[in-house]
């Protein structure tokens, strides 16, 4: 993954780009339409010498937090400040009041709480422009209390498909905020014509296909029936050594990623990068992953969103298998559209059973 070139920005993103600098703009797409490349893009001319505004990026997790601080420092050494949501409302909260913020359970805030301590303190903005990506995983308080009391002005950069998050934003909340029209990026940059054609049978949503720029890839996406970690390990290393690609592993569980970090250290030669994270990571390892590079990530799905591998190995499939609800088939939507190259899904180490075999896509569109 890297920040696009201005030159090589199309219409649309030159759209976003041209956006008055104290407007307040909502700008929706599919996976790999460069929603994030263009929330950066933002942050950094309205943070930039020319207009020197007061700037704060905000994402849900911070892998992507970091990974859009690494994207504008290689573009050309300028410096963004990214934050997560929990992060940013948790620490100016402590400062105001010296307390912590009221939840009702951890990292579930007490909005109606909060908006009304703020009111009542007569708390001015903190900054003036708030650019907020993947704005479907973050709960209606939040931009709530962004509008108000965060900054004068906010960007929010959405794909209400995407959402994993069942106390997420949807476009009703974001209309009923005052975003009436949504700019729109209409084309994927990311992914293979086959995993556009994949992603295609798993949407949900009115939003039209996309129109996948980069064309025909190495074939279907497929799914491989593996009996342990260790078949999974071995399929990974045999791609890495023969293609010395940014590879992405995507776990359920937290043990299931450590696991698979020793498996791969093992296997792999000294020198490849092999990355591990998780929402328990200590706070700083995300600076120390630079996922872009050759080598291997393993993670969780959790904090899969935003990010793109190469090739994506995909065993988290189980809990979301065979779409209970929309929620189920929009997670799976937004992990297959990590890939950019390259998809497999994992069936195993624990098989899937015949409901959920069958509620994947047939296959025309995934090499079974």
């Amino acid at each position: 993954m890297k920040l696009p070139s201005f030159s090589e920005l199309d219409d649309e993103q030159q759209h976003v780009y041209q956006q008055p600098p104290d407007a307040s703009i909502l700008v929706v797409g599919p996976p790999g339409s460069g929603k994030t490349s263009m929330a950066i893009w933002r942050a950094r001319v309205l943070s930039g010498p020319d207009l020197g505004r007061s700037v704060t990026l905000v994402t849900r997790n911070r892998l992507l937090t970091a990974a859009a601080e690494r994207l504008a420092l290689e573009q050309d050494g300028s410096a963004i400040n990214a934050t997560t949501m929990n992060q940013l409302v948790w620490r100016d909260y402590k400062g105001r009041f010296n307390r912590s913020a009221p939840q009702w359970r951890p990292y579930e805030y007490r909005w109606d709480l909060i908006l009304q301590q703020y009111e009542t303190a007569g708390v001015q903005p903190l900054v003036d422009h708030m650019i907020i990506d993947e704005g479907q995983n973050l709960p209606p308080g939040f931009f709530q209390w962004a509008m108000r009391f965060g900054a004068r002005t906010v960007s929010i950069f959405a794909d209400e498909a995407q959402s994993t998050h069942a106390e997420g934003s949807t476009m009703r909340d974001f209309g009923a905020l005052g975003f009436t029209e949504a700019l729109p990026l209409k084309i994927n940059h990311r992914n293979t014509a086959e995993i556009v054609d994949l992603l295609e049978q798993l949407h949900v949503g009115t939003v039209p296909r996309p129109a996948p720029a980069r064309g025909g890839g190495t074939g279907r996406p497929r799914i491989v029936a593996l009996t342990s970690w260790e078949d999974l390990a071995n399929m990974v290393h045999s791609r890495f050594v023969n293609r010395s690609e940014s590879i992405g592993v995507i776990v359920y569980q937290q043990v299931d990623v450590n696991h698979m970090h020793d498996l791969l250290r093992e296997r792999l030669p000294r020198r490849a990068r092999v990355d591990s994270y998780t929402s328990n990571s200590v706070k700083g390892a995300e600076y120390a992953i630079r996922m872009h590079e050759p080598g291997v990530t393993i993670l969780s799905g959790e904090s899969a969103i935003g990010l793109e591998f190469d090739t994506l190995y995909l065993q988290d499939l189980d809990r979301s298998l065979p779409f209970a609800d929309p929620m189920q088939r929009r997670r799976i939507y937004m992990l297959c559209a990590r890939a950019r190259d390259n998809l497999v899904l994992i069936n195993g180490p624990r098989p899937l059973n015949t409901a959920q075999l069958q509620a994947l896509p047939a296959t025309r569109y995934l090499n079974r």
